[in-house]
């Protein structure tokens, strides 16, 4: 079952089974105390898993930036602990990283105004999408980078664009 409540259907056989599982989007998450000494933590999981996919230098670099400001984001913001979740499916990478717990207050006073909000901006100039999705517990930033070109299973030490 999906956290949504829909059922999944369980394949029939074994070659069911193994086709279903080789279309299976790739995906990573690490969650974190909201704590800024961590973000360092989300971004180095980040590069290391898009390493591990094979995703080219800029696009990884990209989505490592996209990463270090959602996660300073969430930290900012107050929440108690941040999650990240990676996707890749296909040729297109899902960042998303949610911030749960209640609400803790912080005064903008301590935020330099000339520093504040520069992330969102950052976030919107490197992603194809953006998304912000925020409830009474949780607030959930989506982006999704296109990957032009993954390697080729055949060929032999490729990188992604």
């Amino acid at each position: 079952m999906r956290g949504n409540g829909t059922v999944l259907p369980l394949p029939a056989n074994r070659a069911q089974a193994d086709e279903s599982f080789d279309k299976a989007p790739e995906s990573a998450t690490m969650a974190l105390p909201t704590q800024p000494t961590l973000v360092k933590s989300l971004r180095r999981f980040t590069n290391d898993v898009l390493c591990l996919w094979q995703i080219g230098n800029e696009k990884r670099e990209a989505a490592v930036l996209i990463v270090d400001e959602l996660a300073i984001n969430a930290v900012q913001h107050g929440r108690t602990d941040m999650t990240l979740l990676l996707t890749l499916d296909g040729a297109v990478l899902r960042i998303a990283v949610a911030d749960t717990g209640p609400r803790v207050p912080h005064p903008d006073a301590d935020l330099d105004p000339d520093e504040h909000g520069r992330g969102v901006g950052i976030v919107k100039h490197l992603a194809d999408r953006v998304e912000y999705h925020e409830g009474a517990r949780r607030c959930l930033a989506c982006a999704w980078l296109r990957i032009l070109s993954l390697p080729s299973s055949s060929a032999g030490g490729g990188t992604a664009a």
